[in-house]
């Protein structure tokens, strides 16, 4: 039998698909119906409704890949670079600027990591509706870190958010803003992780998961 914790999980990631993939799939079909009714000879026009779609069907699937990864098993055999490529594809059209630790390993495999990773980012984009500098960095030593710094005016922290993220809401506080911070959260405790959150000044927000001490290397 599906636990109610594994039920309601799925159903509010199913509403946050849903809610990030309708606006470029709308304004794909919106893009194909404008185009079948734009008389033939209006190249201007065309070209317009042509570069909409393109720039929709591209959203979409940045969307899909990115969601898919975070979401889904296929995370868990993410490198760094596959990370980043989903990440920076995924905010292509944001004001929000990554900033990766040098040197940077792009064959790396996370083992897990890159799900912590990408839904980390998710929400602290999300914390910086007007854009900024994310800063992401990773120790491999034993215990691994994995740490990210988010600098941005202003900082937005949505209701409820913390509460998730330190396990501390009941399943009723869900919804699908705040669903990929509940995912987060199990994530970190599957791995033996410990998630800490700071905000030493307002413009500055830290995120850190640490990997609880063991005798063997992370990677």
């Amino acid at each position: 039998m599906t636990s109610p914790i594994s039920l309601c999980l799925a159903e509010v990631l199913t509403s946050r698909l849903c809610h990030d993939l309708i606006a470029p799939i709308g304004a794909i079909n919106t893009g194909l119906e404008l185009f079948s009714e734009t008389p033939s000879g209006h190249l201007t026009e065309s070209k317009e409704i042509l570069n909409l779609i393109l720039h929709s069907s591209q959203t979409a699937s940045a969307r899909v890949s990115f969601f898919r990864a975070a979401f889904g098993k296929s995370g868990d055999t993410l490198t760094l670079g596959d990370a980043r490529d989903l990440l920076e594809n995924y905010l292509i059209r944001s004001k929000l600027t990554t900033h990766w630790q040098a040197p940077f390993q792009s064959d790396l495999t996370l083992k897990g990591w890159g799900r912590l990773l990408l839904n980390a980012t998710l929400w602290m984009s999300e914390c910086a509706p007007r854009g900024g500098d994310l800063h992401i960095s990773f120790s491999s030593e034993n215990p691994f870190l994995l740490s990210l710094l988010l600098k941005a005016e202003p900082i937005l922290l949505h209701q409820g958010t913390l509460e998730i993220l330190k396990g501390e809401a009941s399943l009723q506080d869900l919804t699908p803003r705040t669903a990929p911070c509940y995912l987060l959260h199990l994530l970190a405790e599957e791995k033996k992780g410990r998630l800490t959150v700071h905000q030493k000044v307002p413009s500055e927000l830290v995120v850190e998961i640490k990997e609880a001490n063991t005798s063997r290397q992370s990677f």
